[in-house]
């Protein structure tokens, strides 16, 4: 009987699992502004562009204030380092006739490096159907010219 239930929790614990598309991580400097710009498509042909923005302003005990914005609309998340209010969800494309269709980016505070002051956080976008076109933007990343 016992084997049975693990069976049935395994494969219902698999078939909902997320799948990310694109995952990246940031390591951010108070107010450093790290970008995602998204392309979506449907029918191979690309519909809209956003770009989603993301910064940090203040970790106070054991909370990171945080400020986004996606398609002209801007939020503010207080999150937790490792409670369950660590993260939260961006739609990135309405919903359609399939409710479990969903295009969605989640951010992830990871941690915070108090010597270094910085925020490490993690950005998933899940999109089963492959619509979507994303790239990273670090404020990090350091460029590699090949001319000098």
């Amino acid at each position: 009987m016992s084997k049975i239930v693990w069976i049935f929790l395994f494969c219902f614990l698999e078939l909902n699992a997320a799948k990310w598309k694109y995952q990246y991580q940031f390591i951010l400097k108070k107010d450093q502004i790290a970008k995602v710009k998204i392309s979506y498509r449907d029918k191979k042909v690309f519909l809209r562009d956003g770009e989603f923005d993301f910064r940090w302003t203040l970790y106070k005990n054991g909370a990171l204030t945080t400020f986004s914005s996606y398609q002209k609309v801007k939020s503010q998340h207080i999150l937790y380092e490792g409670y369950r209010l660590n993260s939260f969800e961006v739609e990135l494309v309405p919903r359609g006739t399939n409710q479990l269709d969903r295009i969605y980016l989640l951010v992830v505070f990871e941690s915070f490096d108090k010597k270094n002051k910085t925020a490490t956080v993690d950005m998933f976008i899940k999109d089963d159907n492959v619509k979507t076109l994303a790239e990273f933007i670090d404020p990090n990343a350091k460029e590699i010219n090949a001319t000098k």
